[in-house]
């Protein structure tokens, strides 16, 4: 002990031990995109494309993808893009599973059976057991139809230093990726709050009830261990086998606030359709009001051989005589 206090202070006087300042630059936390894929070959070209221009460190950035049950060719784009960009990130992991194109239980694509979502909470929790045995910061849920059109949209959800933060998504529609209210079963409950911060008559960050589809979670902070998407693990959960509903669940359970930020306009997300064939349509309106209002939805270079041209339209006039 003598021979460490009396080393300590001289090592210290002449530079060899120092303590870190302001002036030091630390390296930017470390995150997990966790992204679960299926039959969204028509909108991948852009969401890879707004992934691609986030301007935070792709070195502190590792990929988690997972694809199956594909009636398109999702599959084949994504490891096109996986294979293109593997070594900008720090790591690329593309799960892809060719089998079954429908789950046992499932009448349609759009249809969410109780195997599909078992399914999903599965994977749910794998990413998160992915993201804790890297030792990443942070784990960032983004699905396939959230385009991030902003390029500060990982880094501002970062800088809050929340426990779950989302950016707010714009679509065509009142919808977007955050509740303000649930009712007893766990269902959207329409409230006062939600159009006041949709249409940013309300600019900041808000505690809301859910948030989904781009989902950051600190998993420095240590309630996040309280976090989970499988309803088997939450103790007294009497509500559906739902993995978002579950997560926001088990975040009131833990005390811990969910938080939407529309401080900036982050972003778009396609509203939930009956069918592929209207997703796709749905997204083609995107593109059109976006090109209206600015620049045209980014497409990834590596993926423009993947973008299908819309159908030309002749808008009635072949029928003048």
């Amino acid at each position: 002990m003598f021979f460490l206090c009396f080393w300590l202070p001289l090592l210290s006087s002449v530079g060899v031990v120092r303590c870190a300042t302001s002036d030091d630059k630390l390296e930017a936390p470390t995150l997990l995109i966790a992204v679960v894929l299926r039959n969204k070959a028509h909108v991948l070209p852009q969401f890879f494309g707004y992934l691609e221009q986030q301007n935070y460190p792709k070195s502190r950035l590792s990929l988690w993808i997972y694809t199956d049950h594909n009636v398109d060719n999702t599959a084949e784009i994504v490891n096109s893009w996986a294979e293109e960009v593997s070594n900008d990130y720090h790591n690329v992991n593309v799960t892809r599973e060719d089998g079954d194109a429908f789950f046992p239980d499932e009448e349609g694509l759009q249809k969410w059976t109780p195997e599909r979502y078992w399914h999903i909470i599965r994977l749910r929790e794998e990413a998160i057991h992915v993201a804790r045995t890297l030792w990443a910061d942070f784990v960032f849920f983004l699905d396939g139809d959230a385009l991030l059109s902003n390029p500060k949209t990982i880094q501002d959800l970062v800088e809050e230093n929340r426990t779950i933060i989302a950016p707010m998504l714009d679509s065509r529609s009142a919808y977007s990726n955050f509740w303000c209210g649930m009712n007893e079963k766990g269902y959207y409950k329409r409230t006062d709050e939600y159009m006041p911060i949709l249409e940013r008559e309300k600019v900041g960050v808000f505690p809301v009830v859910m948030v989904h589809s781009a989902t950051l979670i600190n998993l420095n902070h240590a309630d996040s261990r309280k976090l989970t998407y499988d309803p088997q693990k939450l103790q007294g959960y009497t509500g559906p086998n739902d993995d978002v509903i579950t997560f926001a669940h088990s975040a009131k359970f833990a005390g811990v606030e969910m938080f939407v930020s529309n401080k900036d306009q982050y972003g778009h997300i396609l509203a939930p359709t009956e069918s592929p064939a209207q997703e796709a349509e749905e997204l083609l309106n995107l593109k059109l009001e976006v090109t209206v209002d600015g620049e045209p939805l980014v497409v990834s270079p590596t993926l423009h051989s993947f973008v299908v041209p819309p159908e030309k339209d002749t808008l009635g006039f072949d029928q003048v005589s």
